[in-house]
């Protein structure tokens, strides 16, 4: 009677950690992608500048249109969250650009949701602002 009851007690502990497990490899879909930014707060991005955002293991970085920049990411089903992001701090001449790269970093800065939908990436801000995304193959 003892041994069928550790027996029990046994695979119900393997049976959680299994499910403990399970639960914590949430796959990220960003992982190995390249994206290029097309508009922020449904406004097209500057003609004469390039934004994107590569995310690998963790980290995303890029190109914020005049600097480069990077740091860490989380996903959690559709939550996104960004810490640390740093940059070089180049000063650009162009009109607009210096502009567009500080709303660019303070929406990325302050992301909590994202969505892939048709090779797009929209990401959204708490304070309600979004970045819209294409895919770079």
């Amino acid at each position: 009677m003892k041994t069928l009851f550790i027996g029990s007690i046994s695979a119900v502990i393997l049976l959680l950690l299994l499910s403990a497990c399970t639960g914590s490899l949430s796959p990220d879909p960003l992982d190995g992608t390249v994206w290029e930014l097309k508009e922020i707060n449904d406004l097209p991005t500057l003609q004469n500048t390039i934004v994107t955002a590569e995310f690998t293991q963790g980290k995303v970085g890029g190109s914020s249109g005049c600097n480069s920049y990077g740091g860490a990411y989380k996903v959690n089903g559709n939550k996104f969250t960004s810490e640390s992001i740093a940059m070089t701090l180049m000063a650009c001449v162009d009109a607009g650009v210096m502009e567009q790269e500080s709303a660019f970093l303070e929406i990325l800065q302050k992301a909590q949701t994202f969505e892939i939908k048709d090779g797009q990436l929209l990401i959204f801000s708490s304070d309600g602002k979004n970045l819209r995304f294409l895919q770079n193959p």
